[in-house]
């Protein structure tokens, strides 16, 4: 299966040349991306080995990365050829796709890649953190690197974490025990959606216990909510998608 071209999402330019500009709007989150406390775009692709630059709009760059991300007739070994890189947003610069390496893998391989790079990163520019979540199921992650400095790490489902972070104060962690008495669902049944969905929130207002946490809650406490963006979100700079090494490799 031939790697879509970078240029598959070249949008049409105005009288400047520049692709046009549109407004922030949500983002449909399923992967990973990184945050990086900067407004230099140039240095973003050089500290994460990224070429041949394609200014996109945001609609174009959300769209190309949510369209590779769900292309399973791929080979996985050949998914991360291409990201895309944000404008500004909000003092951040967003970067979305597979850059610490493949899809994500329930291991601890990609687990020390990713925090190896936020590391590396945030010596560079800061701050630099990962965030991932899935559409299909509860995975979601987060990784959280000051200075040069993990200074937290979470990830469902694998047993991996680092440190701790006050954004998740008042917070449940996603795989932590509901602490649910066990006649909280007595009545209701299993099959209802619905009604345990309904009864969940009621018990949580009744016992008052904390509401579960995902990568968007860290996120938008640490730097920037992706699925909130809207017309008070602040724009400044030009999306592009850009090829990461593999995708050089196998350009055509």
């Amino acid at each position: 299966m031939r790697i879509p071209s970078i240029r598959d999402d070249r949008p049409r330019r105005d009288d400047t040349g520049r692709a046009p500009t549109s407004p922030a709007r949500p983002v449909h989150l399923c992967g990973t991306w990184l945050a990086i406390s900067t407004d230099d775009q140039a240095a973003v692709l050089t500290g994460l080995d990224l070429s041949d630059p394609v200014p996109v709009t945001m609609r174009q760059g959300e769209s190309a990365w949510n369209r590779d991300h769900h292309s399973w007739d791929r080979d996985d070994h050949r998914r991360p050829a291409r990201v895309y890189v944000t404008p500004v947003l909000d003092g951040w610069t967003l970067v979305f796709g597979d850059v610490p390496g493949s899809a994500h893998l329930a291991e601890g391989s990609w687990a020390r890649r990713a925090q190896a790079l936020c590391a590396r990163l945030s010596a560079r520019f800061g701050a630099a953190h990962l965030y991932g979540m899935s559409c299909g199921d509860p995975w979601t992650m987060w990784c959280l690197a000051e200075g040069g400095e993990v200074q937290r790490y979470y990830e469902t489902g694998t047993g991996e974490r680092i440190g701790s972070h006050p954004a998740e104060d008042g917070y449940r962690l996603p795989d932590e025990d509901e602490d649910l008495p066990p006649e909280a669902f007595d009545g209701i049944d299993p099959a209802d959606a619905d009604a345990v969905m309904a009864r969940r929130a009621e018990l949580y207002e009744r016992y008052a216990l904390p509401e579960v946490c995902y990568a968007t809650d860290i996120a938008a406490l640490t730097s920037v909510d992706p699925s909130t963006f809207g017309t008070h979100t602040r724009v400044s700079g030009q999306g592009v998608l850009a090829l990461t090494a593999l995708g050089r490799a196998h350009a055509p």
